[in-house]
């Protein structure tokens, strides 16, 4: 009996020395916009090697959305139970996601509140800050060269990094050639040679970059510098809408003169055939009085008017001169007796 109870005390004693924790499985999801890797963490001298490399990544790539974390116990006494289970392998994940940045000086702007802007400097040495937007993501293919490039970076932290510093190194190089004067003129030139250097470097390392522009104006280091661009324009631009207002002015006297002109010449013409026409019927009246039609023609016009104002009332006197017929009746006034 008391060894019975020996035993039954030392029973629980036994089994927390000399059992195990249990294996609690271990799961991690994969997002659809993320690439997963699993990396085995030991293994023999060439599989060490051979993770350098871009094809054993490509190896270690896994389909499943979801994939489970195998442990191996590791003893740390010399007791069974005195250990713990540790991971064999490791998940990395690749997210593919879009990133935009832009790169501002103004807090009020752009994708973080500080100071981001691209700051460079003329050949003048005049220190000024342009502005820089950038979008880019990881293609499919491209997550095993970019994992195998950055390792442990995300791509968000190598835009701010990496490809921020390349395309303010780019622009440096680009302003350092012209003075400032000539430098707001060779914007184009600037943003050709900062696609130019830094999408297809990215694209080797894994980084496809689908737009990158500049936007916004020069910033100046010096605000004086600044003002006297803005005094200096609106003088330009006083002395061009002058010009215009005189060119509009020029435009309306020609107008104006193009418009004299053509009343004019209406006028001419009128003048001119009216005076054709006068002397045409003065030409044709010349010629018909010689004709005796014509006399005859108007002969008969006096006697239509007479007909037509004629009252029905016969003259009491009738005048004749010489030998020719009675034509002429005239009323004579009756003789007043003395």
């Amino acid at each position: 009996m008391h060894r019975l109870l020996n035993y039954s005390l030392a029973l629980p004693l036994l089994l927390a020395i000399g059992c195990r924790p249990y294996d609690k499985p271990e799961f991690e999801e994969i997002d659809t916009s993320e690439t997963g890797f699993l990396i085995p963490l030991e293994g023999d001298t060439a599989e060490q090697t051979t993770f350098e490399s871009e094809a054993y990544l490509n190896q270690q790539k896994v389909a499943a959305k979801r994939v489970q974390i195998p442990h191996r116990w590791v003893q740390l006494g010399r007791t069974i139970g005195n250990g713990e289970w540790i991971d064999t392998v490791r998940l990395v994940k690749v997210d593919r996601s879009p990133v935009t940045r832009e790169w501002t000086a103004d807090a009020n702007t752009g994708t973080a509140s500080t100071n981001q802007a691209i700051w460079i400097e003329s050949q003048d040495s005049v220190g000024f800050a342009v502005g820089f937007n950038c979008t880019a993501h990881i293609i499919e293919p491209d997550t095993a060269k970019f994992l195998y490039m950055y390792r442990s970076k995300s791509l968000a932290e190598m835009m701010d990094s990496e490809v921020r510093a390349r395309v303010q190194s780019i622009a440096a190089e680009v302003a350092a050639k012209y003075p400032l004067d000539e430098l707001r003129s060779r914007k184009p030139e600037m943003i050709d040679a900062v696609r130019t250097g830094v999408v297809p470097f990215f694209a080797e390392r894994g980084i496809t970059i689908t737009t990158i522009g500049m936007f916004g104006g020069f910033t100046y280091q010096n605000p004086k510098i600044q003002a006297a661009i803005d005094e200096t324009f609106v003088a330009q631009q006083l002395k061009v809408i002058a010009a215009a207002k005189q060119q509009a002015q020029v435009k309306e006297n020609e107008r104006l003169q193009l418009e004299a002109d053509a009343q004019a010449a209406k006028v001419r013409t009128i003048a001119e055939g009216e005076a054709d026409a006068i002397a045409q019927v003065a030409k044709a009246t010349a010629a018909a009085q010689a004709d005796p039609l014509f006399i005859e023609l108007r002969r008969l016009e006096v006697e239509q008017q007479r007909v037509l104002r004629w009252d029905g009332k016969y003259p009491s006197h009738i005048t004749q001169f010489g030998d020719a017929k009675p034509n002429l009746l005239l009323q004579m006034a009756p003789l007043m007796s003395r």
